[in-house]
């Protein structure tokens, strides 16, 4: 059985990463620090996972709660 990817992701020229769901735009990833992050995560977690949580706007660390 074949498994669908509804995430996509391509790194743009200026840098910055797009992030999509069933070819649609959903976010877009910038800053050197976050893009770094976001890549680092996807060689090392399932991507579709990774992909889910930055197009929700969560990024892969966890802020201090206020």
């Amino acid at each position: 059985m074949r498994t669908s990817r509804l995430f996509g992701y391509q790194q743009l020229h200026e840098g910055a990463v797009l992030i999509t769901r069933q070819c649609r735009t959903v976010n877009v990833v910038r800053g050197q620090e976050q893009v770094s992050e976001l890549l680092s995560a996807l060689k090392s977690e399932d991507a579709q996972v990774v992909l889910s949580r930055y197009a929700n706007g969560a990024r892969a660390t966890a802020s201090p709660a206020r």
